[in-house]
């Protein structure tokens, strides 16, 4: 028996009906591999912590997670959906109207998703494939998500990954974050590379977020569809518009309808599907659906954790800023948004990356590179946009024109919350 036998067959020795030919064959295996007796040993803590988390099925409410809030002005629409539908106990024992269990239902939610072992699901988001977590765009294809959780003991280990581009891992001590040949970045536990994704493997946090969006808006609608097998739960409501060109020209983002779309499995009670439209101008586009969620599922830690094979020198953290002191602190301390952006620009089009090496501290790996694309282009014409509501920096818009003459509305997203209020490219690039 080789490895990939071995992993293919490890499950069936949680089943107490194994044949004894298939037990003896990988205890054998196990015995001359201790590569996959340590897979073993990780899937028997998994099972065992797994039947450990079982109720009675009448105490039992169910465990569900989340999809992410992942289109940024999703929090409060979206995000109602994602802690109402998590009452399905007080939903599918009454035909009452949804809004008697507004509140009620995200108290009962929050205690059932802290007992979820483990889950994965499959995403398929509007994006594209090495753009950050919450980044949605109405105009790309669909991207797939591969979502995976596990809980052991305090622990909890994640791995999102987007097919072909950025993967977000957990190990339990740091976060990483790489987009493969081209970064890589690390952080403790507190960074957010996930953005919006992380309330999705904190879903008790979620949950908070929305039962509080429900208690302020009376205005979202939602309905109830039954069929013989299936209860869906669809939520209409209002939020910001994501369009940019709209907060340049206008100061402010617009409201946009969202609808969502949440399909749950009659004999179990448990959310098998999720879809999410947004409606602007007339036009319903789905940026989201989650097709297939596979709740408690045995999963091996060292594959959720598994990082690339490089150097650990090509790791940068994030956490780690550039020391700057003296009169260069106090200029860039007295520097504008446009200021900043202007000289994140000058350092980009020259090729002098210490124009800007602070404002530029998580762009190290891949300066050159971005630096060739804008060799010989232009800039003009700036312009500073706030959306408060939605993001933490600010946008400057400007118009870059190319060594062809061709002009391009562009953004950079910058931010100055870190412990020396200097200005740091966020985005945008």
């Amino acid at each position: 028996m080789d490895c990939n036998t071995f992993k293919n067959k490890v499950a069936d020795l949680f089943d107490k009906s194994v044949d004894m030919q298939t037990q003896a064959e990988c205890n054998s295996h196990m015995t001359g591999c201790p590569e996959c007796k340590a897979y073993y040993d990780e899937l028997r803590e998994t099972f065992a912590l797994l039947q450990l988390r079982e109720t009675p099925a009448a105490d039992r409410i169910d465990r569900q997670p989340r999809r992410p809030a992942l289109w940024r002005p999703v929090a409060a629409a979206a995000v109602f959906l994602l802690g109402f539908v998590l009452g399905w106990s007080h939903l599918f024992s009454t035909p009452a109207v949804a809004e008697s269990v507004r509140t009620v239902c995200f108290d009962q939610g929050i205690r059932s998703v802290r007992n979820v072992g483990s889950f994965r699901m499959d995403a398929y988001i509007r994006t594209a494939p090495q753009e950050n977590m919450a980044y949605l765009d109405p105009a790309l294809p669909f991207v797939k998500t591969d979502i995976r959780m596990l809980k052991q003991n305090d622990s909890v280990f994640f791995r999102v990954e987007k097919e072909g581009g950025r993967t977000v891992v957990s190990d339990g001590d740091a976060q990483y974050m790489w987009i493969p040949e081209m970064v890589y970045y690390k952080g403790s536990l507190f960074v957010n590379f996930l953005e919006n994704f992380s309330n999705l493997i904190f879903p008790e946090q979620l949950l908070a977020m929305q039962k509080s969006a429900v208690e302020l808006s009376e205005e979202n609608k939602v309905t109830r569809f039954e069929t013989d097998s299936t209860v869906v739960l669809t939520f209409e409501g209002k939020e910001k518009s994501r369009n940019l060109q709209e907060l340049l020209t206008a100061g402010r983002l617009s409201d946009c309808r969202v609808i969502a779309e949440n399909t749950f499995s009659k004999n179990d009670g448990l959310l098998r599907s999720v879809k999410l439209w947004i409606v602007a101008e007339g036009r319903k586009t789905l940026m989201l659906r989650i097709d297939n969620i596979r709740y408690n599922v045995m999963q091996s830690k060292s594959d959720i954790v598994r990082l690339p094979d490089v150097p650990a020198t090509e790791w940068v953290d994030v956490e780690h800023q550039e020391t700057v002191s003296g009169k260069r602190l106090a200029r860039l301390q007295r520097e504008t948004a446009q200021q900043a952006a202007e000289r994140i620009l000058r350092a980009l089009i020259s090729g002098n990356q210490t124009l800007a090496a602070e404002a530029l501290v998580n762009y190290k790996s891949v300066f050159v590179t971005l630096s060739q694309g804008m060799k010989g282009c232009r800039v003009s014409d700036f312009e500073v946009r706030e959306d408060t509501a939605s993001y933490r920096g600010v946008y400057v818009f400007y118009i870059l024109t190319t060594p062809e003459g061709e002009k391009q509305q562009r953004h950079l997203s910058l931010t100055n919350d870190n412990e020396q209020h200097i200005w740091v490219l966020d985005g945008g690039l």
